[in-house]
């Protein structure tokens, strides 16, 4: 079994990936609503996609959940050591 992907600045498992420029085709996606009793409506917590045909993107970055670095160069190398067996 492999290891996890750890962020080399706090050692966390767990990074999401921001994709910029995205133009998604087929989607399924799902949008969640909660009431803001405050503002007397209800506010979105944001759009995600649930499953899609294709995705085309200008870039992207990977950023750790832990202490928020960008460790988009750190998940690259650990998805090539992982796809040559390391």
């Amino acid at each position: 079994m492999a290891e996890p992907f750890k962020c080399p600045a706090c050692g966390s498992t767990d990074y999401t990936i921001v994709l910029t420029g995205c133009n998604v085709s087929g989607a399924t996606l799902q949008e969640s609503f909660a009431w803001n009793a405050e503002a007397g409506e209800y506010a979105s917590t944001g759009t995600v996609i649930l499953d899609s045909e294709s995705v085309e993107n200008d870039g992207g970055q990977a950023i750790c959940s832990g202490c928020e670095a960008d460790v988009s160069e750190a998940v690259a190398a650990y998805e090539t050591a992982q796809g040559a067996g390391e």
